[in-house]
């Protein structure tokens, strides 16, 4: 009680300097802040210019220091922001959680709590949270950073619960006698009498002024009882927001941990299967020889380089893989020691057991406030019917006191009757004692009072011993909540703490995988070697074919020009020596001044190509075959058969692209020839009009042009065989390559190859014709299956040209006809159709369009209209859309239902 007046003498200065700085009145908000460790309600008024957290933490810094405070906001349970407290939603949900509670705020910032709505906070424990209901929860760093008191057995560190009133102040003298006053208008009466009558009325006027103390006691300890139950609840629901958060926070760090687990697991196996294969991948370089021009070249450097790996700087690439090696171990290290910080957390089980504990907790204080509501309750009602009665008798009692003394005076009926306003008028009136009644009988009337309510007094007592234990009870309960709440939130603070570390420990592992996995990039060089070593050498060969293709072309363009010219000069000096002669002189110095002049001698310099010299000649086709007998067997090692056959249909498309162009080169071959026959023919027919200079010059630039012909066509080829290689084929010179070898290694085989691969020659020839049979028969099937697909056009197109019944799947307009399929159940429990679409969504059926619950509904649109989903479960979004989503209602006009 000292801790809230403080508390409201502090928002009563500040509510008094706040209106004597302003003149304006301006709109206040009030909402409650709940203590998670006292339950404690603390009220706040705040106008809607200050409402901000930091506004917030210096009103309730007089609690907790603003340092200490943590405060949650929920549900969802976040820690609240400026934007969200004047969020007028979030206001109306805190409004909707004071009324759930029964909370009444009052002008002058003092709480209250409905009569009717006494029991709300209990019983809305029960509740879930689709109320929409929010609260705001103000938790304590230093309580957080506090020993568990189950730990150590310390019952000290908090501080038990202390329910008021813990005891009655029985009176044990009555309130003065009403019969003082009166008693002084009558006529002296005997002592004896007087005395003896003023022990009853003293007697009952005692057990009048106890019953109302104890009538009283058990109202305060039902208040007493029912405020600490209240009390509870906000500790409670303190803990579920608690929880809560911490649920949020072990899913998001689950997520992530998940996530990073799948990525670690698989970069850490590529790392360890190439780290584990790096001594055995280092010896197989050692096996594969150069180029014989390589070692050459080499030679000609002053060095010895034999094989691949004397290319290699062993000493480092060990060292290298050594030290990424042993990042690798720490990395695994680190990775174990990440999921079992994280297991402390991610365990289930455990969360389990303790929320079945604070389930069991919340059902206690349940079961405590019903027993209060109930039997406390019913006892409050018996304590008060109680009093009632000893009203009552104490009445009777002062009534036969007076009739016994008013019979010595005439005028005492008169100053009885004025008694009415403190004598209950409505008391029977059998209990009058007549005029002429004796003492006697008026002892005998107050004997028979005082034993009838001989026994309220004691099961008063004894009723409120029972609400006292009960009320003690409620307190330890508190307690026991107290405690438990702090152990809870300790364990809560460790599991925060645990998840922020393993969030940190995740960043740095993430940092630390990335950077092995660059370092690693240095490392997969020396599996990838053997076959960019293949790449190297069909790279070398294809820029010297290349070369040479450039240097003919250029060849034969200098040739085919130096000719031109030669014919050009014959022209010019025919010309100039028969119908030239007869021309004026204006004709060579004004028309054309060069007329006479032969044309100009055309050299162009063509740069010279010295890469061809610094490139090793590293042979043809066949040449590389060769070379490649030994290291095929490793390099297609490396290649899976999975591969080859993934990479099938582009290497067969390749080849077929190169034996196009073996055919072209051969059919060029063949033109040139004959070429060369016509046009020697041509030139022996001629041979009396030109020189032999000038077949000598043909001939000379035919010659040219064929041979750059040729050396095109082997740069395209070049280029074709290497692309095979990147698809990860071979060669095609390969293959026999490889026969030939073979028969060399197995001398006595030899005889049994050459007839295995003469037989293989006669199949391939034998399939070769198949091949062209199928080709041609697959034309003719095609040829009528075109034949069909237009006559299956053609026919349908003149039944839908008859029907114009299309079913529209990729556009809806009015008078399209649709088909609509059910989906499951809209809003208002009726089935849901949407049509048959091809990325044409939501376009839902009337509801109005079809009756009943048809498996499919055919019909014609004659009216759609296009609308926006609202939010969920509105009208406005009767399909459970994402807001703002939008869709079409089409009315139809059914064709076909089944």
């Amino acid at each position: 009680m000292d801790e809230h007046q403080k508390w409201h003498r502090q928002r009563g200065l500040r509510t008094t300097m706040m209106q004597s700085s302003t003149s304006t009145v301006r709109e206040s908000v009030r909402f409650r802040v709940l203590s998670a460790s006292t339950g404690v309600c603390y009220p706040i008024k705040l106008d809607t210019s200050e409402l901000t957290v930091i506004n917030l933490r210096r009103h309730l810094a007089g609690f907790v220091q603003a340092d200490d405070q943590i405060l949650l906001l929920g549900p969802p349970y976040k820690v609240p922001k400026d934007s969200t407290l004047r969020s007028e939603d979030i206001l109306s949900s805190l409004r909707l959680g004071d009324e759930e509670d029964g909370y009444i705020s009052l002008d002058d910032g003092k709480k209250s709590f409905n009569k009717e709505q006494r029991t709300a906070t209990t019983c809305s424990l029960g509740k879930t949270e689709k109320t929409g209901a929010r609260r705001l929860f103000l938790f304590s760093k230093k309580e957080l950073l506090q020993t568990n008191d189950e730990e150590h057995g310390k019952e000290g560190s908090v501080t038990p619960c202390v329910l008021e009133p813990r005891s009655l102040n029985i009176p044990s003298q009555p309130d003065p006698s009403p019969l003082v006053s009166i008693i002084s208008g009558f006529s002296p009466m005997s002592s004896t009498l007087h005395q003896a009558l003023e022990v009853y009325e003293r007697k009952f006027m005692l057990n009048l002024c106890r019953g109302r103390v104890f009538a009283d006691g058990s109202d305060l300890r039902i208040s007493s009882c029912r405020k600490c139950i209240s009390e509870q609840c906000v500790i409670v629901r303190a803990l579920r927001a608690a929880v809560s958060n911490l649920s949020d926070h072990r899913n998001n760090a689950t997520r992530v941990m998940q996530d990073f687990a799948s990525d670690f697991h698989e970069r850490t196996g590529h790392h360890s299967k190439m780290l584990n294969g790096f001594e055995s991948t280092m010896q197989s370089l050692s096996t594969i020889s150069l180029h014989q021009s390589l070692i050459s070249v080499a030679q000609r450097s002053g060095r010895r380089i034999q094989t691949l790996l004397d290319t290699v700087p062993v000493e480092r690439e060990n060292a290298w893989a050594a030290q990424c090696q042993t990042a690798h171990s720490n990395l695994l290290n680190r990775f174990s020691d990440l999921e079992t910080s994280f297991s402390q957390v991610g365990n289930i089980s455990v969360w389990d057991d303790e929320a079945r504990g604070d389930l069991d907790a919340e059902e206690k204080i349940i079961d405590t406030s019903n027993e209060v509501e109930t039997e406390a309750n019913k006892i409050s009602q018996q304590q008060a019917q109680r009093l009632d009665q000893l009203t009552i008798d104490h009445a009777r009692v002062v009534q036969v006191v007076m009739g016994a003394i008013s019979r010595e005076d005439s005028g005492a009926n008169m100053m009885v009757a004025s008694m009415s306003g403190v004598v209950d008028s409505s008391s029977d009136s059998s209990v009058h004692v007549p005029d002429k009644q004796n003492a006697q009988t008026a002892f005998s009337v107050l004997e028979e009072l005082s034993q009838a309510s001989k026994g309220i007094i004691p099961s008063m007592e004894l009723d409120d011993n029972i609400l006292t234990a009960l009320m003690q009870r409620v307190a330890d309960d508190k307690t026991n909540i107290m405690r438990r709440m702090r152990f809870r939130l300790r364990q809560i603070s460790v599991a925060q703490s645990t998840i922020q570390r393993v969030l940190s420990s995740h960043s740095v592992l993430r940092d630390a995988l990335a950077q092995q996995s660059d370092n690693m990039m240095h490392l997969e060089h020396i599996p990838e070697f053997t076959s960019s070593y293949r790449h190297f050498l069909s790279e070398v060969r294809r820029r010297r074919a290349y070369g040479i293709a450039v240097t003919s072309l250029a060849a034969e363009m200098i040739e085919r020009m130096a000719s031109m010219r030669v014919d050009e000069v014959k022209e010019r000096e025919r010309f100039l020596r028969g119908p030239g002669q007869h021309l004026m002189p204006a004709f060579f110095d004004i028309f054309a001044p060069t007329l006479a002049s032969p044309p100009p001698l055309f050299a162009p310099h063509v740069p010279a190509m010295a890469e061809l010299d610094t490139l090793p000649d590293v042979g043809t086709d066949i040449d590389f075959a060769e070379e490649q007998v030994v290291s095929v067997g490793e390099t297609s090692g490396n290649n899976s058969i999975s591969d080859e056959e993934r990479n099938r249909d582009q290497i067969e498309s390749v080849k077929s692209r190169i034996n196009s162009v073996s055919m072209d080169a051969g059919d060029k071959g063949e033109c040139a020839a004959s070429g060369d026959d016509q046009d020697q023919q041509g030139l022996i027919v001629s041979a009396d009009e030109t020189s032999s200079n000038e077949l000598m010059e043909t001939y000379h630039e035919q010659r040219v042009a064929a041979e750059a012909e040729r050396n095109t066509l082997a740069y395209e080829n070049t280029v074709l065989r290497q692309a095979i290689e990147r698809l990860g084929g071979k060669s095609p010179r390969t293959y026999v390559q490889q026969s030939r070898a073979k028969d060399k290694i197995n001398q006595a085989e030899h005889a049994k190859a050459a007839d295995k691969n003469k037989r293989v020659t006669q199949i391939n020839s034998s399939l070769e014709s198949r091949i062209l049979s199928l080709e041609n028969d697959l034309a003719i099937e095609r040829k009528k299956v075109d034949q069909s697909m237009v006559l299956m056009k053609r026919t349908t197109d003149e039944q839908l040209s008859e029907t114009c019944d299309k079913i529209s799947h990729s556009g809806f307009e009015v008078g399209d006809v649709g088909l609509f399929m059910p989906t499951g159940r809209g809003s208002g429990g009726k089935r849901t159709y949407l049509a048959f679409h091809s990325n044409c969504p939501h376009r839902y059926l009337c509801t109005e369009s079809v009756d009943g619950t048809p498996d499919y509904v055919l019909g014609r649109i004659i009216y759609q209209a296009e609308k926006s989903a609202g939010p969920l479960g509105s009208k406005e979004n009767p399909f459970g859309l994402h807001i703002g989503t939008k869709f079409w209602v089409l009315t139809v006009e059914v064709i076909k239902i089944p």
